[in-house]
């Protein structure tokens, strides 16, 4: 009721309107093959399925060694080596004493114990 009277009054306003739609009623629509639905629904189910799907390890092993060179974790690893070798040469030593060039041999050990005890030392 109420849209009718403002298409009614909308074509009195108007008058070029009725040039239009008599323009647009011959107008020729473009037909669709006829198995257009079943191609799109193919393409979205194939797209759904692409994201849905998560990639395997050999997938992420594959992206993960190739989006860098090779000489990347080789370098890491020198360095890291360097590093522990200078670390270790920085460090003093700070074992005096009879044991301090075997401390395997102190008699609090199971081997000093085991040579104490063999050796017939202290008893």
């Amino acid at each position: 009721m109420f849209g009718i009277k403002l298409r009614s009054k909308h074509n009195l306003a108007h008058p070029g309107d009725a040039r239009l739609k008599a323009v647009l009623q011959q107008w020729h629509g473009i037909e669709p093959r006829s198995d257009f639905e079943f191609c799109v629904w193919r393409r979205i189910r194939a797209v759904a399925a692409a994201e849905s799907s998560a990639p395997g390890l050999w997938v992420i092993a594959r992206g993960r060694l190739t989006t860098e060179p090779a000489w990347v974790p080789a370098m890491a690893a020198a360095a890291g080596l360097v590093i522990g070798v200078l670390t270790a040469l920085s460090v003093p030593q700070t074992r005096t004493g009879p044991y301090s060039i075997a401390p395997l041999f102190h008699a609090q050990t199971l081997t000093g114990a085991y040579l104490t005890m063999v050796s017939g030392g202290a008893r």
